[in-house]
């Protein structure tokens, strides 16, 4: 189940969340681009812990109430296409991010900035339209299916040098509403830690209260390492605790089996084997039979017949010797 949680965890975090950061809409003395060119730019910061590729995303100034007029009722396959004839037709209002430079996979809590110049010749970060002082500059963030990924209107009152930026980090509402909310953001002037301006960098603006205030409430560090060492000596002791009472468990489960093998085995007869009984009776007889009456009873009475005096030419010794010649003398 962790498994399962982590994994949609780590899927949702994609193009949904980065968000339109800082802004600056008349540069005078801030931030220059590679070319010692000072212009209006836009911070994107990828809020996720996951590298994000922003290219074929779109940034535009054009109104929400134009941008859902021309995608009322197109399907997911053909939006992509209608931005791009839009990127045609309002060239200078909206500007699809384009593919093959590394510089547009936006690392983890990182920032990329793009510069407001009018100037799309420049590279890939500048956008063919300029913000304009004085006046609500309206900014949204498009995904390549037309998903609004974020928006956020400048006020008109936004004073020159001066940036329009996230108080906090923080309070980004990630797969939230993506609607502009004004609490969340500030006017930054460059004067103090909390009205920094950080174009493309991390922003040095406080960014997490509450370790601030544990090190005011626990300045030496007692109170961390009693809770430390309270957390692992208490899953120790659940651990322990959980251990003894699966053993119990498992053991009176075995035992349990045991007591109704043996209580089966007392109250069950034990069966007659299956099979041909009388075939093997009669099998076991016919051994026995073969056993005890292999020869015929003998009276151990030698009987010596002397009816016949004729002796076989074996029995007549003198059949057996040589006979002697006879001399015969010649006269």
């Amino acid at each position: 189940m962790i498994a399962v949680v982590t994994t949609i965890t780590v899927m949702a975090q994609g193009r949904m969340d980065l968000r339109i950061n800082e802004i600056m809409v008349q540069n005078d003395s801030n931030y220059v681009d590679q070319y010692d060119h000072r212009s209006g730019w836009i911070e994107i910061f990828n809020a996720s812990h996951g590298t994000n590729g922003i290219e074929k995303m779109f940034i535009t100034t054009l109104p929400k109430d134009f941008m859902d007029k021309q995608l009322a009722g197109v399907s997911k396959s053909k939006t992509n296409q209608v931005l791009l004839e839009l990127c045609k037709s309002k060239k200078n209002e909206i500007f699809v991010i384009p593919l093959g430079d590394v510089a547009t996979k936006v690392k983890p809590r990182s920032h990329v900035v793009f510069f407001a110049d009018g100037n799309i010749e420049a590279g890939t970060f500048h956008l063919p339209f300029t913000l304009k002082p004085g006046q609500d500059n309206y900014i949204a963030l498009y995904d390549v299916n037309g998903d609004l990924v974020d928006e956020v209107t400048v006020p008109a009152n936004l004073p020159a040098d001066q940036s329009f930026a996230r108080i906090s980090e923080d309070e980004i509402d990630l797969h939230g509403s993506h609607n502009f909310e004004a609490k969340l953001w500030q006017m930054c002037d460059g004067k103090t830690d909390s009205t920094t301006i950080t174009p493309g960098k991390f922003n040095t603006r406080p960014i997490n209260n509450n370790i601030d205030m544990f090190k005011k409430e626990d300045g030496i560090g007692w109170k961390l390492t009693i809770m430390s060492m309270g957390v692992v000596f208490s899953a120790l002791l659940m651990l322990y605790i959980l251990f003894k009472l699966f053993g119990k468990a498992f053991t009176a489960k075995d035992k349990k089996k045991e007591d109704e093998v043996d209580d089966k085995a007392v109250e069950e007869p034990t069966a007659a084997p299956e099979g041909d009984d009388d075939e093997a009776i009669a099998a076991i007889c016919m051994a026995l039979y073969q056993h005890l009456n292999a020869h015929d009873e003998e009276s151990g009475v030698i009987t010596i017949d002397h009816s016949h005096e004729a002796h076989s030419a074996w029995g007549s010794k003198g059949n057996l010797l040589l006979r002697v010649p006879e001399h015969h003398e010649h006269k």
